[in-house]
């Protein structure tokens, strides 16, 4: 894979970049029952099916790069049994596991349209045709199972949201002037969206518990009947819409990032904006806000600590995103002088939306602070922790926010392991990774398909390099679903 770097003048500007050569990677001859597709990060690769069934499958390669990642995007997916496709589009990566000679990967389908031969005999006799009504017939059946009161719960849930919106319709038919309407808009969320998004949410806490009572086989049919019924009520707000189709081929990106950072009602309509607050109100996005805070109070600290033994402090963020927390930095403090920044990111779009911020941010204030981005992958990252040597470069605060709720726990102890050596002595190193300790893991599971890997603290604390366990601190923020390792190298 060819490792692209983009390195900005030191002025916080981002520069040119060449974008990522397509490269296919090798691997073994075709098998009688195959996948093909390409990366988020346009890599074309090719595997053998292990497992499949209407919701997921699983897969295995001998040669691919350990890179793929939980909510992952693989585009032009393609799985072949003998000669015959039998499905083409999109797959969601669930769970990677590498076991040491090869990686296997689970991966959710997309929704199957009425076009797709998946599971279908070629309709050419009557005893064909009746296979295929088995099979339809075996598909019905799995709504069937599904109980009465999960049944009454989604449909409760999508007549009452139903309700609001037509409610809402009628309310927005009778607002005035455009130039009145956003003020008269805000007086109507403020007065019923914190009542709505209750309500919401004392059913959802229900259907969390539901979900987890589940043995795993039927997983697959519940997600299908509730995307059914609440596709069409969340994927219309922005928040639901990004974070299900993943724009730039993966969840959690800089945008949706944004959008929890500004936690402000977003949308073409009024019903549109109420279900933008109610996903951007849940608690994944309240232990982001958390993050940011957290983020940039230990920067402040570790800037005052270099400063004041007359340095400056040399800072590294991996998997930047919109670097939130460094323009609030910039925005807040003549401090900021004496940091010097280095972003990383493996998404070129997410580079160049941080670095304009952060050159708006400096020029708003008159900042001085050196910004630069380096566009790396993690397969680069692994590469350079199989070198570890003399020769790297050091800095005062590295600190990684997110990446890791995506990532198999041998890629995160081979990266750890690199930054710690990256580490000037007396440094610290900030890790973060969500736990499952509220409810929403199912909801944005089977709604959104976002697929996070949640780590308690003694799994988080397994992470952290031997050497420095016994001084690592495993905190957690207020709402106490993001989890940090705090780790300070040794004078």
């Amino acid at each position: 894979m060819s490792l692209v770097t983009k390195t900005s003048d030191g002025g916080g500007g981002c520069g040119s970049v060449r974008p990522p050569e397509k490269k296919t990677v090798p691997v073994q001859a075709a098998a009688e029952s195959e996948v093909t597709f390409r990366t988020a990060d346009g890599v074309e690769s090719r595997a053998r099916l292990a497992r499949l069934t209407r919701q997921e499958l699983t897969f295995e390669a001998d040669n691919l790069a350990a890179t793929l990642q939980t909510s992952e995007v693989l585009a032009n997916f393609k799985i072949t049994t003998g000669n015959r496709i039998i499905y083409f589009g999109r797959a969601v990566v669930s769970n990677v596991i590498n076991t040491g000679g090869s990686l296997v990967c689970e991966a959710k389908l997309d929704d199957l349209g009425p076009d797709t031969a998946f599971f279908l005999p070629p309709a050419d006799s009557s005893s064909n045709l009746q296979k295929a009504y088995d099979s339809f017939f075996k598909a019905w059946q799995q709504n069937y199972r599904i109980s009465d009161e999960f049944k009454v719960l989604v449909t409760d849930v999508e007549s009452y949201l139903t309700g609001v919106r037509r409610w809402l319709e009628q309310l927005e038919f009778g607002l005035k002037t455009p130039g009145e309407k956003t003020e008269q808009e805000r007086a109507i969320l403020d007065a019923v969206a914190p009542r709505i998004i209750a309500a919401f949410n004392g059913r959802h806490e229900r259907f969390e518990e539901m979900i987890y009572a589940l043995p795993p086989e039927a997983r697959g049919a519940h997600q299908d009947f509730v995307r059914r019924h609440w596709h069409k009520l969340f994927l219309g707000s922005p928040f639901g819409h990004r974070t299900y189709h993943k724009p730039i081929g993966y969840a959690g990106d800089y945008e949706m990032m944004n959008m929890i950072y500004r936690n402000q009602p977003e949308g073409g309509t009024l019903f549109e904006k109420l279900i933008h607050l109610l996903l951007v109100s849940q608690w994944p996005a309240k232990s982001v806000r958390n993050r940011i805070a957290h983020l940039r109070e230990n920067i402040l600290n570790e800037t005052a600590r270099a400063a004041r033994a007359g340095r400056t402090a040399r800072i590294l963020n991996i998997g930047c995103g919109p670097a939130r927390e460094v323009r609030d930095f910039l925005e807040e403090t003549q401090l900021s002088d004496r940091a010097d920044f280095t972003l990383m990111d493996f998404n070129e779009e997410t580079l160049l939306h941080a670095g304009q911020k952060l050159i708006e941010a400096k020029r708003r204030f008159g900042r001085r602070t050196p910004v630069r981005t380096e566009q790396v992958s993690v397969y680069e990252l692994l590469k350079r922790a199989q070198r570890r040597g003399g020769g790297l470069e050091k800095f005062d605060l590295i600190y990684c926010a997110g990446l890791f709720d995506y990532l198999a726990p041998d890629t995160c102890r081979a990266l750890m392991e690199l930054w710690h050596d990256s580490l000037s002595p007396g440094g610290l190193m900030l890790v973060a990774n969500m736990t499952d300790t509220k409810p929403f893991r199912n909801f944005i599971e089977f709604v959104l398909d976002w697929q996070l890997i949640y780590r308690n603290s003694r799994e988080f604390l397994s992470l952290a390099p031997e050497r420095c366990r016994e001084t690592t601190r495993v905190i957690a923020e207020p709402a106490s679903v993001n989890l940090f390792l705090h780790i300070r190298k040794p004078d």
